[in-house]
């Protein structure tokens, strides 16, 4: 090497150790933190604090769900799976019953998507949270390292559209919380499937600026949409069990709806002795499902009589009902007018298609199954409907500590009562779902239509068109998954579950402590065939082909069917078991009954409380006659339906009690008996000085029925102050602030 080119080496060496000397000693500097990052964002470089929060944040991301029917729950846990699959991101999904104020606190993405219940309430596993919330102070550190985003779910047909969503919104900003993107309140009387992908563009878009990363993270779609590759239903993470069966269930005394045979173990437990090395384990609950809570711990009762109160109508399964229930139940405390939970049956024939297309025939829906983990395959028993090698997971031997498992449901129990109680077979599920439905079909061209229906391009126009036909999962399958070969271990898992129905409690435990009567008004009317479905289906290149046939029986007319109302007012006969839990209702008697106004206003299925109420009245006076309290209370009845030689439900009791000074007075609207129609807020204007007087002396005012009815009797009452020269447009909302106004509403 020559002595010029050593110089220059030697400078050059000492100019490098210079400079690594003084940035050591200027690591702190400002000017040179500013041209470190530039040269960072120029070279496309993260810097270490960028690196450290974008660990933290994907750390701490949690999402709450407030459900009361199971819709917010299911975001969650579609959000949960994006962000896993988008950002590789471990999202926590947690039920806001089981909420933590320490783990609140910490750092972290707080996602919350929240439905609004009943009238503008919180659902009631988001109560306890809500009430927290409350009676924090407005300087409380809980929320002050919250990012959050909100998500709500509510309907316009509503007065109170999305009440908790905002009302949340309002306790984060003034709790110092940082909002990531902007919130969402979804509307389940338009399309609110479309409102959450709506949210989670805004949410994923600032989620992305939030942890420095590049827009082009996220895919145009989420998964791939074109592969066309069978799907192996074992590698699906959701289909975690396998399933052992066991002997047949005999039907009790020969009824034919399934119920399990004696000595058939209680929901969410096994009795007897310890199972042998042979047997499944028996595996923990281990469940967030809102509907699991119920399926694992609720009632039995049995039925005692089941009769249509509908006087000079045929009593056919196509004609209108409104049935009475009488139910027997043991060990259970109750009050007029609670609420009577019930997990309704799919109706037979639901059930016998899905068999079908299980592969699965009478006998075999007989057959007891066991949930048991998949981490071992073995062969399962000869003759098991569906024996494969790939269907029922058996372990070979017993883990010595399994682990946790979400159980879906409690078993064993046969494969049509699986089916019946536990499983939503008429509802199209959300694209999720549908998506991995996918590893049934086995034919490539319905792979290729199933994946183009449900592309970002095209789901929105597609379950609009099925939204707008009131199209079944059946028809669907039919129509879009014909070839398809159902497997019932994936299906068991991977179906949505039966989400249990409300009724309001008709009787009060003064006349009988060990009975609840209900009353259950059949949903059912015709509604256009799916020829308009389909020319919408082909319009958009989304109609498969399908036979002459086929397109016959589906151009056929239609009848919608709520399965719930169908179930217990066509299905349910007497000595059935009915799976039910009970709930306390708004519909409470003020402190002194003896002295307090009442004003009842009801239509249609909407006078059941107060039938429940007149059963009260009736003891209450009793007990003050004997007592020696005079009543100075006026009570009040208004009541309304169509005619008054057909649906006028309870016309006896309602006559007794007005006879007998238990209600002063009843009046009522019967709006097809005459021309010009009648309804019960025209009967309230016209008494309106009895009931300006009542209320203004304190009376309590209780509503019952469909929203509509709802709304237009609070916007009647409402206008009460203006006969009388008040300016006071909020009345009905001083007077529910003051618990005087009470709603229940469907």
């Amino acid at each position: 090497m020559n002595p010029r080119a050593s110089r220059l080496l030697l400078q050059g060496s000492l100019f490098c150790a210079c400079a690594v000397f003084l940035a050591w000693k200027g690591r702190h500097s400002p000017l040179l933190g500013k041209v470190t990052n530039i040269l960072r964002r120029i070279l496309g470089l993260k810097s270490e604090r960028s690196i450290e929060e974008n660990d933290q944040i994907r750390d701490n991301v949690k999402i709450y769900f407030g459900s009361q029917g199971g819709t917010a729950e299911q975001f969650s846990k579609e959000l949960s799976t994006n962000l896993r699959d988008i950002f590789k991101i471990k999202a926590e999904v947690i039920d806001l019953e089981y909420f933590k104020k320490e783990e609140i606190s910490k750092f972290g993405v707080r996602i919350f998507i929240v439905a609004t219940y009943g009238d503008g309430e919180p659902t009631d596993n988001a109560c306890a949270f809500f009430k927290w919330l409350k009676s924090l102070s407005d300087d409380n550190g809980y929320f002050r390292n919250t990012l959050y985003s909100i998500m709500g779910l509510g309907s316009k047909q509503y007065k109170h559209f999305n009440k908790v969503a905002k009302k949340l919104a309002n306790y984060l900003a003034k709790f110092k919380a940082r909002q990531i993107s902007e919130n969402v309140f979804g509307d389940d009387d338009d399309n609110i499937y479309q409102d959450f992908e709506i949210w989670k563009k805004k949410f994923f878009k600032e989620l992305v600026k939030l942890l420095h990363l590049k827009e082009d993270i996220i895919p145009v779609h989420i998964v791939a949409e074109n592969a066309v590759e069978l799907v192996d239903w074992t590698a699906l993470p959701e289909v975690n069990l396998g399933i052992q069966y066991g002997e047949e269930v005999v039907a009790v005394g020969g009824a034919a709806n399934g119920e399990a045979a004696k000595g058939e173990a209680a929901d969410g437990a096994v009795g007897g002795a310890p199972p042998g090395e042979n047997e499944p384990t028996i595996l923990p609950h281990q469940t967030t499902d809102i509907t699991g809570k119920f399926f694992f711990n609720h009632h039995r009762g049995r039925v005692i009589s089941n009769e249509n109160l509908l006087k000079n109508v045929n009593d056919s399964a196509d004609d209108d009902k409104v049935n009475r229930i009488v139910i027997a139940v043991e060990k259970v405390s109750f009050k007029a007018a609670d609420t009577f939970v019930v997990l309704a049956k799919n109706p037979r024939r639901v059930t016998s298609w899905w068999l079908k297309r299980l592969g699965l025939d009478d006998t075999d829906g007989k057959k007891r199954f066991t949930f048991v983990p998949r981490n071992v395959m073995e062969k399962p028993p000869t003759g098991s409907p569906q024996s494969s090698s790939n269907l029922n997971a058996l372990p070979s031997s017993r883990p010595q500590d399994p682990p946790p498992v979400c159980v879906p449901f409690p078993t064993p129990c046969s494969v049509e009562d699986a089916l019946a109680y536990y499983c939503d077979l008429t509802t199209i599920p959300r694209v999720n779902i549908l998506k991995k439905f996918k590893c049934f079909i086995k034919d490539v061209e319905e792979r290729k239509m199933f994946n183009h229906i449900l592309s970002n391009k095209q789901r929105s126009t597609f379950f609009n068109i099925c939204k707008e036909a009131d199209m079944t999962f059946i028809e669907f399958v039919d129509i879009f998954m014909a070839k398809a070969e159902f497997e019932l271990t994936p299906f068991l898992q991977l179906i949505p579950r039966n989400v249990p129905k409300s009724y309001t409690i008709s009787s009060s435990p003064k006349e009988a402590e060990d009975t609840i009567s209900l009353t259950v008004k059949k949903k059912q009317y015709p509604i256009h065939s799916l020829r308009k479905a389909l020319k919408g289906f082909k319009s958009n290149d989304m109609l498969p082909p399908i036979s002459e046939q086929k397109l016959r029986e589906l151009c056929s007319r239609r009848w919608f069917k709520g399965a719930s109302s169908f179930y217990l007012t066509e299905e349910l006969s007497p000595n059935d078991s009915v799976k039910f839990n009970l709930k306390s209702s708004k519909f409470c008697f003020p402190p002194y009954l003896e002295s307090t106004n009442i004003i009842m206003i009801a239509t249609g299925t909407g006078i059941a409380p107060f039938k429940a109420f007149i059963t009260e009245f009736k003891h209450f006076d009793q007990m003050c006659v004997q007592n020696g309290i005079a009543k100075r209370a006026k009570r009040i009845l208004f009541f309304g339906c169509r005619k008054r030689e057909i649906d006028f439900l309870y016309e006896r009791e309602i006559a007794d009690a007005e006879q007998g000074k238990h209600i002063d007075q009843v009046f009522l609207a019967f709006s097809r008996d005459q021309h010009e129609k009648v309804y019960v807020q025209d009967l309230i204007l016209e008494r309106k000085d009895l009931v300006w007087s009542l209320i203004q002396k304190g009376a309590y005012v209780y509503v019952c029925g469909n929203s509509n009815m709802s709304r237009d009797v609070n916007k009647t009452i409402n206008s009460l102050p203006m006969h009388y020269k008040q300016n006071n447009k909020k009345f009905t909302k001083k007077l529910k602030k003051e618990g005087r106004y009470v709603e229940e509403m469907w």
